[in-house]
């Protein structure tokens, strides 16, 4: 719930500062942008991430190169770290366990991204990228009431999984965003990422998790303002 309050003030926010700028290019031949970005992850139930993983928080980094009015490339970094869980699980000794997920990831993608109109206020826009990604997942136990370690007859937490996969990873989203003055741009984000990750270890191929995030950016070399549509 706090996650989405924050969601709807930053929105409330982009609109209110796009009825108030003015419109520069965002995108253009020679137009570069860095930003940062921060929000929430939401595990989903396909291939049943959310079973193990609750929303976390997620930050990031983009570099893009304008290739005209429309069209940009570039890098993004993303990191992941989703809330832990408790899910039963039965011992191979017999007896249950208290078993805690703790669950990360990173992803480095080339992206790709199309403004759809780049002369207005409030600049929406589609991207997608392509690349690496890293998936981390710890498992710590405790015999549940009734069950014990077979080694020592004792019930003490133990870590009892650290796996890491490395794999590809695709995200495709949709955004909007506006110049707050000539050069610091703000954003939102909303973003559907795949990461893949080893069949042998997780039971499955891919994990997909969707975010939300609010970017805060700044924009370097073609400067020149457009005239803003009506």
């Amino acid at each position: 719930m706090r996650i989405q309050n924050i969601l709807k003030f930053a929105l409330a926010l982009l609109f209110g500062m796009g009825t108030m700028t003015i419109a520069w290019p965002i995108t253009g031949a020679g137009s570069q942008q860095l930003n940062l970005g921060a929000g929430g992850a939401f595990p989903t139930t396909i291939n049943n991430l959310s079973k193990y993983a609750g929303p976390g928080p997620t930050v990031g980094a983009r570099y893009l190169y304008g290739i005209d009015d429309y069209f940009g490339v570039g890098l993004q970094a993303d990191y992941y770290t989703f809330a832990s869980k408790d899910t039963p699980l039965d011992s191979p000794a017999g007896g249950q366990l208290d078993a805690t997920f703790q669950d990360s990831a990173a992803t480095l993608e080339i992206l790709g991204r199309y403004t759809l109109i780049p002369e207005a206020r409030l600049v929406p826009y589609l991207h997608s990228g392509v690349g690496l990604a890293y998936f981390r997942q710890k498992v710590d136990g405790t015999p549940l009431p009734g069950s014990a370690w077979s080694d020592t007859n004792t019930t003490e937490p133990r870590d009892i999984q650290d796996v890491r996969s490395l794999g590809v990873a695709f995200s495709f989203g949709v955004g909007v965003e506006t110049n707050i003055t000539d050069r610091l741009v703000m954003g939102l984000e909303s973003a559907w990422h795949v990461f893949g990750v080893s069949r042998s270890t997780y039971g499955t191929g891919t994990l997909d998790v969707p975010t939300v995030l609010l970017r805060l950016g700044w924009r370097f070399g073609r400067s020149e303002p457009l005239q803003a549509g009506p």
